[in-house]
């Protein structure tokens, strides 16, 4: 993944306001702006933002005390595979892997706190 790639993190946003970026971003302890401007940063946000559309898709609440560790756990296992994804040349796919994984990690926790105890 070059530096300095001029790759929008908006075509991943689905829409979520910056207010909620910018709260996902403190809960992780990131400074939105300054992140912005590094690889790792990117796929971090870009994780966040996934995160945030999880939580929208399933018509959660991504701040509730239950929830929003969620945001740390996305930044710290990012963070633990970026050499692996820093090998990557293109930034849009890798960016696009990390919102992913951001739904998917949304998905989970819904899953382990509600949907899995209606089932049993």
């Amino acid at each position: 993944m070059q530096e300095g790639e001029d790759t929008s993190l908006v075509s991943l946003s689905g829409g979520i306001p910056l207010t909620e970026l910018l709260a996902a971003a403190k809960e992780a302890g990131l400074d939105l702006p300054k992140e912005r401007a590094r690889p790792l940063g990117r796929i971090l946000l870009a994780g966040l933002l996934g995160a945030l559309r999880g939580f929208s898709e399933r018509g959660l609440s991504p701040f509730l005390p239950t929830h929003k560790h969620i945001f740390q756990e996305i930044v710290q296992e990012l963070t633990e595979v970026y050499t692996f994804l820093s090998e990557e040349p293109n930034e849009k796919m890798v960016l696009q892997e990390a919102c992913n994984f951001g739904i998917k990690k949304v998905y989970h926790l819904e899953w382990k706190l509600y949907s899995s105890h209606d089932l049993f």
